[in-house]
């Protein structure tokens, strides 16, 4: 009965990981920078889910095939599982790191500026709203509203290094998830039972 993965494969799941990591990087880069290009854009709005999400999913994928053809084409869903799911971790951790140290460091002001153009489309989105009774709701929801988004951001900005390590542990929840749709959707066969695990 096999209890774990062949010590081969998991250094592959964990390059894999690196190189997903590096790539998510760069697209957490690219959602940060397009903030002030798009200032006043109705794109805005898009532009984080488009990188973070979407594009992040089609790369992943992409991967995770790659992953399977380098480990020989054909794995059950128990070995693509663990496989995919030491990929994901791996990817966090590096992605995670990376961003943190590169605007504690590199660009410090950039979250503050973006957080401004982001706070601006909020209240141009609410003033332009027409679902209030009266002005005098509408801007008392957006002063909440406001408010709201400087004490979330302040939080952010001030959080600790095991409030931060709380929060990549929690994301790993949701890594697991994803690597089970993963696993099932590129599961193709049997592992071959001469395949040692450590």
């Amino acid at each position: 009965m096999e209890v774990g993965v062949d010590k081969n494969s998991k250094i592959t799941s964990i390059l894999y990981g690196f190189g997903l990591g590096v790539i998510s990087f760069f697209l957490g880069l690219c959602s940060i920078y397009v903030v002030k290009p798009l200032e006043g854009s109705a794109l805005l709005q898009y532009s984080n889910p488009f990188f973070n999400f979407i594009l992040f999913l089609g790369v992943t994928v992409l991967i995770t095939f790659a992953l399977r053809k380098k480990m020989g084409g054909i794995w059950d869903f128990s070995k693509a599982l663990k496989c995919i799911y030491i990929m994901l971790v791996i990817n966090h951790l590096v992605a995670s790191v990376s961003t943190f140290t590169y605007l504690k460091y590199v660009e410090p002001t950039l979250q503050e500026e973006n957080f401004h153009v982001m706070m601006n489309a909020r209240i141009e989105s609410m003033e332009r709203s027409t679902g209030f009774a009266s002005e005098e709701e509408k801007q008392k929801t957006i002063d909440v509203s406001i408010e709201q988004m400087e004490k979330d951001n302040e939080s952010v900005a001030n959080m600790t290094l095991g409030a931060r390590a709380k929060g990549f542990i929690i994301t790993l929840l949701p890594y697991f998830l994803f690597a089970l749709m993963l696993a099932a959707l590129t599961k193709n066969g049997q592992k071959a039972s001469s395949n040692p695990a450590v």
